[in-house]
């Protein structure tokens, strides 16, 4: 293991729990930590963004997040990988507009900047008053945020796998917090489902901002439509009576006519 390595995966054998939770860091460790990419974690260490990266908490088609901590707690690090297989499933409309902001050059631009893209749509986002977990900092293909999960240290779910016993209360707050993201950060999510919806002491937390799009794009109606009908699919199916086209309405899309 190399002294970056050890940096980052240091071992631990005080209890079960932390030996599983290392193992795992060796299923992912070639998939996600090449060499630059270790570098660039390496300078957050440096820089005290945190102190180690304790485990996988999420695999997606083309990120991994991990649970960090340091000094000021625990944080929540979202890597893209670096692979021109990362852009297969990638909406054309959204790598044509990265494509523009880096012109021609490496798939790991396009990461770098897919990266910032989703930095600077949760921050706007956050300026807004949306709920999505606070942005830190982002580095190339790195984005630091905070973890959505309790204070000591256990990732919310997603909606998806969490049984809601209110299930109404929940859809109106996921539905006020879409508005707020049309409404003031102006921008449609773009791949909105129960899968990147945390549930945070019973309170809806949106993540993977990174297909997001600014509500003047052609496209955004469609988008948005799309994403209120699979909500409405999710919350029949919780017992609640609920028409896509109604919440499509109510999540910003009576802006267009």
């Amino acid at each position: 293991m190399s002294r970056v390595e050890e940096l980052l995966f240091p071992r631990r054998k005080e209890r079960t729990e932390e030996r599983r939770k290392e193992r795992s860091h060796g299923d992912v460790r070639d998939e996600v930590f090449d060499r630059l990419t270790l570098l660039a974690v390496s300078r957050l260490v440096t820089q005290g963004m945190f102190q180690e990266v304790d485990y996988s908490i999420s695999t997606g088609k083309e990120a991994n997040v991990f649970r960090v901590s340091g000094r000021s707690g625990f944080g929540a690090l979202k890597i893209y990988r670096i692979s021109n297989a990362v852009f297969r499933r990638f909406p054309p409309w959204a790598l044509e507009e990265l494509r523009r902001t880096v012109g021609p050059g490496s798939f790991g631009r396009l990461v770098f900047a897919w990266a910032h893209r989703e930095f600077t749509a949760m921050k706007a986002c956050e300026a807004a008053g949306v709920p999505v977990p606070r942005p830190r900092i982002q580095w190339r293909n790195l984005l630091l945020m905070d973890l959505v999960g309790s204070p000591q240290g256990v990732p919310s779910p997603p909606l998806i796998h969490t049984p809601l016993p209110t299930p109404q209360p929940f859809l109106e707050e996921l539905v006020k917090g879409v508005r707020r993201m049309t409404e003031k950060a102006k921008l449609v999510h773009g791949d909105l489902s129960p899968y990147n919806v945390l549930v945070s002491d019973g309170h809806p937390v949106l993540i993977d901002l990174g297909q997001t799009i600014s509500v003047d794009h052609p496209q955004a109606p469609e988008l948005l439509l799309r994403d209120a009908l699979n909500f409405a699919r999710f919350f029949r199916r919780a017992g609640l009576p609920v028409e896509g086209e109604e919440l499509f309405r109510r999540m910003g899309g009576d802006r267009w006519p």
